[in-house]
């Protein structure tokens, strides 16, 4: 069992200040044996030092990501940390930070660090939470793919870091006070841990019912869809895409085998007509275009949580929502912090206790799928609604 507590500042300056605040929301005395933190923040906590200061004064580990904004039952905001803490006396907690993974030996490197948190595991690892850095090659699915290799299919949770401006100058990941741009950062879980996992993207009527199957591609460049280049496919559909912004518009995919599509972004549009995509395009799936509005984000959230709220766990809950949302939500950024925050607080079955929560943006959403057999799946999305319930 896990035992799940936040805490939430906004005092990046005055670290002395800021650092009592979150001990001040947070039980130290209630710690069971093995404890870890996990934090999202923007990046002036790495900046003035914050972060280094703080993993000095936890007795535990902490891993952490940059986000454009982050929130828990405390309170949000833009510039804002939250600090999650996990603590069981069943389960136990191995953290890491990779090396530099810009660079083409990155699955080497992802094995080398894997192999070292796990090898300090009394067995197997049950579950991954993983922080993943901002970089656009290896990109986020490539990353995913390889650690998803790597650990056997073990259940992978998590995001990639954002930051407040549209730049990755400022995206980082850290583990205690050793944070870096190009670095991944694991907690590898042992022991009898059963979340469920939540991805919502779109509602029905936000994807176009023309449906096409992917007849060439390449990893997660889609060349040809119903045997014609993926760009003249979408002409045909009367949707032209914009070169200086083609993420705009989600691709949803339905994979051989999942019951619900998988939403991608679209990165890049290539010369030959190819599309560069967020995600694995396996030839034989289906894609559907999708439209993301202000609608579509609140709907999907409100659906999301109705399946937290429904599926009896109450120990906490991690969620990692694309930051496309974020950003879509214009004038009104926060709303769909302010509803989460609103449905978790208040929203739960009669008799039922409020559950401890954290949320921040990612650039990219890792969350395991069911298939048709209900197995899970590891998978990478965009534009997605991502939570991990304990």
């Amino acid at each position: 069992m896990v035992k799940m507590m936040t805490a939430y500042t906004e005092e990046v300056d005055e670290i002395e200040e800021g650092i009592a605040e979150l001990l001040g929301q947070i039980d130290l005395g209630a710690l069971k044996k093995n404890s870890v933190g996990i934090v999202n923040c923007h990046f002036d906590f790495i900046h003035s030092c914050f972060i280094e200061e703080m993993s000095k004064r936890l007795p535990f580990d902490i891993i952490g990501m940059t986000t454009m904004s982050s929130t828990d039952q405390h309170g949000q905001g833009m510039y804002a940390l939250v600090l999650t803490v996990l603590t069981s006396d069943d389960l136990v907690f191995e953290t890491v930070i990779s090396e530099s993974l810009d660079t083409d030996d990155y699955e080497g490197k992802i094995e080398a660090m894997y192999s070292d948190a796990a090898g300090k595991l009394p067995g197997k690892a049950s579950l991954i939470l993983c922080l993943f850095p901002h970089l656009k090659y290896p990109n986020g699915a490539e990353l995913h793919q390889g650690l998803d290799k790597i650990c056997g299919g073990i259940p992978i949770w998590g995001g990639v870091t954002t930051h407040t401006d549209t730049g990755y100058d400022h995206c980082y990941t850290f583990r205690n006070g050793d944070y870096r741009r190009d670095g991944m950062a694991l907690l590898l879980i042992h022991g009898s841990i059963e979340p469920e996992f939540i991805v919502v993207s779109l509602p029905l009527q936000n994807i176009q019912k023309n449906q096409g199957k992917i007849t060439k591609s390449d990893g997660c460049l889609l060349q040809e869809i119903n045997g014609i280049p993926a760009l003249l496919y979408l002409e045909t559909l009367g949707i032209i895409i914009m070169e200086s912004a083609p993420i705009t518009m989600p691709m949803m995919t339905y994979y051989e085998g999942i019951p619900e599509p998988v939403a991608l972004a679209i990165y890049a549009v290539n010369e030959d007509g190819s599309l560069s995509c967020g995600g694995e395009m396996t030839e034989g799936a289906v894609v559907a275009v999708g439209e993301i509005t202000v609608g579509s984000v609140m709907a999907s959230a409100e659906e999301a949580l109705e399946r937290v709220l429904g599926c009896g766990k109450r120990n906490g809950m991690l969620v990692l929502p694309c930051v496309s949302r974020y950003v879509m939500l214009s004038l009104d950024h926060n709303d769909e912090m302010a509803f989460v925050s609103e449905k978790i607080s208040n929203g739960n079955p009669q008799g039922t206790p409020r559950m401890p929560f954290m949320m921040g943006y990612a650039g990219g959403e890792i969350c395991p799928v069911r298939d048709k057999n209900g197995v899970l799946r590891n998978r990478f999305h965009n534009f997605t609604f991502s939570a991990c319930v304990f």
